[in-house]
């Protein structure tokens, strides 16, 4: 008896040539592994910095501590560690839909909001389908679409580096069968207009699915600016994400959820892995919820310090986007071939994007003026006092 591969044939005295499937998928070449913003390990170990000198501002990770209570609920949930979590997450859905005042079939939870995008992808997606998201935006919309094999479709970003929805809508055609909306967008932290959604989803075709990413949504201090949830409330096509990992500093519990309609969502969830919300999660965003106090001050700090970043590139002539959001999109017009390392070379961790355009994070006020200082260095300007 001869094994062939994992086959066993009886009798044989060699292995017999047939066709013999690759052990993995052919296009995985064009599949880029997500690549988070260094860690201050990882920056320590490469270039041999002091840590205490060096401030990561390149995942828009909030600059403060989870909540109090949010601290007491996973000291209180973690001595219940050897239990599976609630895989329905009843007490987060029931706290979330009163805080957003929606019914309880209407909310989702995941494991970040990443994930309820994972999800959409691969229940929307398939060979022969598209799908149609802004360029550059949040990089999980492609890779979402490659890991469903489906065919992205990345639509540029207008000259004010926001959503051109109307080049958005022409993308879409018979094979389209999701579109994704961040607003604010994830680099550049520019909004799209609430009138401008939703006249986009009116013109979008039933059977395509529109995901509206509002995961910086808590941020927005524009006039006028509302949230899309009663969009999800009203169209079966229409999903809203959210995440805990930003205003409410819960990152590493990966903690996200969303809204649409009910029977919307128990398809989804056909796709998504069971247990994807840790009882630590569930119990610390509940806990969050019941803090707006804290969560105002949260807001308003970042949104002090964001003004005081954004007036000081606008002082400095460095071109950037009007961001919403807790990070800022500028363009770097210095000397340096990576300016990533150019400025981890002065202890600040930020986010390139090619070789001209970075993502820096709103930190709190000593992180940010690390950063200007930075900036200034690097742009051949007297450095600011520390």
């Amino acid at each position: 008896m001869v094994r062939w591969r994992d086959q066993w044939i009886p009798g044989a005295r060699r292995a017999v040539t047939s066709h013999v499937m690759p052990r993995f998928r052919s296009d995985l070449d064009v599949i880029a592994r997500y690549e988070p913003g260094r860690p201050i390990e990882e920056v320590v170990r490469e270039h041999g910095l002091d840590p205490d000198r060096i401030v990561k501002l390149a995942s828009n990770e909030s600059p403060e501590g989870p909540f109090p209570a949010a601290l007491e609920a996973m000291a209180a949930a973690g001595r219940e560690s050897n239990r599976y979590p609630d895989n329905e997450g009843h007490d987060l859905r029931v706290a979330l839909s009163t805080h957003l005042d929606v019914d309880y079939e209407n909310v989702w939870l995941g494991g970040g909001s990443s994930e309820l995008l994972r999800s959409v992808a691969l229940a929307a997606g398939g060979p022969g389908t598209s799908a149609v998201y802004a360029w550059p935006s949040f990089v999980v919309y492609r890779l979402g679409t490659l890991w469903a094999m489906a065919e992205p479709r990345q639509i540029p970003l207008d000259d004010h580096h926001a959503h051109d929805l109307a080049a958005m809508l022409g993308a879409i055609d018979d094979t389209t069968t999701v579109v994704y909306i961040c607003s604010p967008n994830n680099p550049t932290g520019t909004v799209a207009t609430p009138e401008a959604i939703e006249e986009f989803v009116d013109q979008v075709p039933d059977s395509v699915t529109v995901v509206i990413d509002e995961a910086y949504y808590e941020f927005v201090t524009a006039p006028g600016h509302r949230s899309m949830i009663p969009l999800a409330l009203d169209r079966d096509n229409v999903i809203v994400t959210r995440t805990f990992s930003k205003v409410y500093s819960l990152a590493s519990l990966r903690v996200g959820y969303a809204v649409a309609n009910p029977a919307t969502i128990a398809d989804l969830r056909r796709v998504q892995a069971p247990f994807s919300v840790t009882q630590l999660g569930q119990a610390a965003a509940v806990a969050s919820l019941g803090q707006p106090d804290v969560l105002a001050k949260r807001i308003a700090d970042n949104t002090f310090e964001r003004t005081r970043v954004l007036d000081a590139l606008t002082a400095g002539g460095v071109e950037h986007a009007g961001s919403q959001a807790n990070f800022v999109w500028f363009r770097f017009d210095g000397p340096a071939e990576d300016p990533s390392d150019a400025f981890v070379s002065h202890g600040v961790i930020v986010r390139r994007f090619g070789t001209e355009w970075i993502r820096v994070t709103i930190g709190n006020s000593e992180e940010n003026d690390r950063f200007l200082a930075a900036l200034d260095a690097l742009r051949g300007q007297p450095p600011r006092s520390i």
